[in-house]
């Protein structure tokens, strides 16, 4: 299909390595200088449930390079939060590429409605590079509305993290992939349902996701998985889960989630078993760590990743567009 003197197309995943470098290259325009992996797209569009040539728009060139995409997700039950993933090669920054890409995914979002509940809020979400005009402007100009920032934080350490006990009543034991991986995804459900955005589903649908992301990750390593436990009770308190690099930043490494449960939080779980990290990441040569929080946490995340000496590099700016107001079923505020 032709359109504006570009070609259009649904996406293949043979175009992984082409957006990876788009989305590079904008990271670069933006100041954020990620560089993103082909393997990462790839495990994205072969999420359980997810139909790639469905849910993609990609503009070719006149050479047939692919220069533009967009990717809307909405595999979540109900889908009432679809989002999308798009990029445009800053050397083909004309606006009617961007703008092409949001009036296709807000399509799409609007053709998810008839799956929602009928009286359920529905929105769409996008983002953007905090300060990147060209993005920001054509999301505002298609009607979104900007809304939370989401920030990356390191910390670069100059000495291994002095050992921290955990509180009175809690080990650690090891985790022990994959007869511990319904544990962890119920204590990822318990510990994550108070996050803004977060849509209760099925535990089946979660086990499937999660094990999905797990199992075909070249970072995920089950002997670094840290699971703290109540001594009296043996239940898994709490987790942290790191890889062993930080796919967008070679030579760095990242935690990708730490969790505790409701009933267990304020006792200094979370700060002990992230020190705990810290300092095994020291211990293997990784002095710089990442990770990514939602700015405004319900949780109050992000006080604690700057207690023990994170600090933001880059933010991106989550953007909303309403499809269908309704009853809001994301979390949205405590209770």
């Amino acid at each position: 299909m032709t359109h504006a003197g570009y070609w259009w197309r649904a996406l293949t995943m043979e175009d992984a390595e082409r957006c990876a470098e788009i989305s590079t290259a904008l990271s670069a325009c933006a100041g954020a200088y990620e560089r993103f992996q082909p393997r990462d797209f790839r495990a994205e569009w072969t999420e359980p449930n997810f139909d790639l040539s469905a849910s993609s728009l990609g503009a070719a060139d006149s050479t047939g390079e692919l220069i533009a995409f967009a990717v809307l997700f909405a595999t979540q039950e109900p889908p009432v939060r679809p989002w999308f993933s798009w990029g445009v090669d800053p050397e083909h920054g004309e606006p009617k590429l961007r703008a092409k890409l949001l009036d296709w995914a807000i399509d799409r979002g609007e053709a998810v409605i008839a799956s929602c509940p009928p009286d359920a809020r529905v929105s769409l979400w996008g983002g953007a590079y905090q300060g990147y005009r060209a993005d920001e402007c054509a999301l505002q100009a298609a009607g979104f509305s900007p809304g939370r920032l989401w920030h990356e934080m390191r910390i670069d350490m100059t000495e291994r993290p002095a050992a921290v006990a955990l509180p009175d009543g809690f080990v650690t034991r090891p985790y022990r992939h994959e007869a511990d991986l319904p544990v962890l995804v119920d204590l990822v459900r318990d510990s994550f349902s108070d996050h803004y955005g977060h849509i209760e589903q099925s535990f089946e649908k979660d086990l499937e996701m999660i094990r999905h992301w797990l199992n075909g990750s070249p970072t995920f390593d089950p002997d670094r998985v840290l699971l703290a436990v109540n001594e009296a009770t043996g239940i898994v308190a709490g987790s942290v889960l790191p890889l062993t690099e930080y796919n967008r930043r070679p030579g760095f490494g990242y935690i990708d989630t730490v969790g505790v449960r409701r009933a267990y939080r304020r006792r200094g779980l979370a700060s002990a078993m992230l020190r705990r990290c810290l300092a095994d990441y020291w211990d293997r040569g990784i002095k710089t760590v990442c990770l990514e929080v939602d700015g405004e946490s319900l949780t109050n995340a992000l006080a604690l990743y700057q207690r023990v000496g994170m600090r933001v590099t880059h933010s991106l700016v989550s953007y909303e567009k309403t499809l269908r107001d309704g009853v809001e079923l994301a979390k949205v505020a405590l209770a």
